[in-house]
């Protein structure tokens, strides 16, 4: 920063502030918020398209939830598991009136959601309901 004029005028002092470091820092700020936004609205990294259904509600009770994606891996509250692992972690639960949610990827085969449900409920859990997203109204 320079804050005297080189002219050869030893008396006037120049308050000339360079303000560009401030505005690139600013500005890398911005990005960094922004983007650390837009990672912030993914569910735990897991990538599951969700079915649509109209009559969709929101869920606020205790719960254990349980992800599967399109590749066939299985999540039980956004840790990697197997079917196995979830047959031993449902058997050890001691509170069998928590709600267990199924978010299954619209492209996984019936099967092995019903296969997935018959493991929840054979575990004594009887509270089950599956994830969707609810549609944006039609407009008119």
């Amino acid at each position: 920063m320079r804050f005297r004029k080189e002219n050869g005028n030893k008396s006037g002092l120049g308050a000339a502030l360079d303000i560009t470091p401030i505005v690139d820092t600013v500005f890398n700020l911005l990005i960094f918020f922004a983007l650390s936004l837009s990672f912030a609205a993914t569910s735990g990294g897991i990538n599951i398209k969700l079915p649509k259904a109209a009559s969709a509600e929101p869920v606020k009770t205790e719960q254990l939830t349980i992800n599967l994606t399109k590749d066939g891996k299985l999540y039980l509250n956004d840790k990697t598991t197997t079917l196995e692992g979830l047959s031993e972690t449902l058997r050890k639960n001691q509170n069998k009136e928590s709600l267990v949610i199924i978010r299954a990827d619209d492209s996984v085969p019936h099967g092995k959601v019903v296969e997935l449900m018959d493991t929840v409920r054979t575990h004594g859990f009887s509270k089950l309901a599956i994830a969707v997203v609810q549609p944006p109204p039609e407009k008119k």
